[in-house]
């Protein structure tokens, strides 16, 4: 796997241009890390549902990858469901990509949700000891490890079919769910 996976991104979103799409060059405006959660994005006025996964989350927002991604300037309810934990969130689509994603900004988080949040960027950036609930030094701390590399090289294998079109979002959002619960 290569070390580009190890290392934070900071990107900047750039403006939306006239016809609603940003310029490919993204500029976020704070650290993401790569990390995998279901989401279930919902616009507010409409309430139009899509369901995806994160690649990448930081406490600012997340990218949602998904066939079917939400306009620019869109405020959404997003729900990310990860091993019997969530974050409930109010956002803004700030960057989209037909048929891959959208990157959202978190508005408004909900207060008893912050702290997962901040365990799931924890865990991501790859600075597990500030973790609750992380196993350690011990026989099961590498059953722990072999288990959450399993269940990210399903993920990655997850994607890889979603992208080359072997399944659709629609069955892949399912496995998604099973694998992280």
């Amino acid at each position: 796997m290569s070390n580009t996976y190890d290392k934070p991104q900071t990107v900047l979103l750039s403006p939306p241009t006239s016809e609603g799409v940003t310029d490919t060059v993204e500029r976020r405006e704070g650290l993401r890390f790569p990390f995998t959660i279901a989401a279930d994005v919902t616009e507010l006025p409409s309430q139009i549902r899509v369901a995806g996964r994160t690649s990448d989350v930081g406490l600012g927002g997340c990218y949602v990858d998904t066939l079917t991604p939400l306009s620019v300037g869109a405020v959404v309810r997003v729900r990310l469901e990860r091993e019997l934990r969530h974050v409930d969130a109010v956002a803004k689509v700030v960057f989209a990509h037909p048929s891959m994603g959208m990157g959202l900004r978190f508005c408004e988080i909900d207060h008893s949700h912050e702290g997962t949040l901040q365990a799931w960027v924890t865990e991501a950036s790859g600075d597990r000891s500030r973790e609750t609930g992380v196993a350690g030094p011990g026989p099961e701390a590498g059953v722990v490890s072999a288990i959450l590399n399993l269940r990210q090289v399903l993920n990655e294998l997850i994607n890889l079919m979603v992208r080359n079109r072997v399944i659709n979002d629609e069955e892949a959002a399912p496995l998604l769910r099973r694998l992280f619960r």
